[in-house]
Parts: structure tokens; C-alpha cells; sequence
């Protein structure tokens, strides 16, 4: 078993470890969005890229939503 996202999915490999070209937060493949080798966070792709879509998965958004 691998470890886990602070999102709750289960990272197999440490190159599926990512972070928010933006802001640094730590995020995997399910949570993040990459755009041309770049992956941002839902909350940086919501507020950069415009996406209302994307989940806000910012520990105290969480916790508030």
C-alpha cells in the first residue's frame, strides 16, 4: 500500500508526489490539474486558470465546506 494524499487518494509512486506551481502545495494526479507540465491545485486553478469547477482542497477549506 503507498502512501496517501492529504485529498485521500493512495500515491503508488514518489513522481506521482506533486505541487502547486503557484502556492507549493503538495498535491497528487487526482487532485491537481496539470497544464502543460505545470500542476496547479484547486484552489490556484479555480482563482488562475478560472476553473469554478475545481475543488478548493486547502486544509481549512475543507474542513469549512
Amino acid at each position: 500500500m503507498g502512501a496517501r494524499c492529504r485529498c485521500g487518494s493512495e500515491i503508488q509512486f514518489h513522481f506521482d508526489h506533486l505541487g502547486c506551481i503557484q502556492c507549493g502545495a503538495p498535491c497528487c494526479l487526482t487532485c491537481s490539474y496539470v497544464l502543460e507540465s505545470a500542476a496547479y491545485c484547486g484552489s490556484c486553478a479555480e482563482r488562475i486558470l478560472e476553473l469554478p469547477w475545481a475543488p478548493d482542497t486547502r486544509p481549512n477549506a475543507l474542513l469549512a465546506g
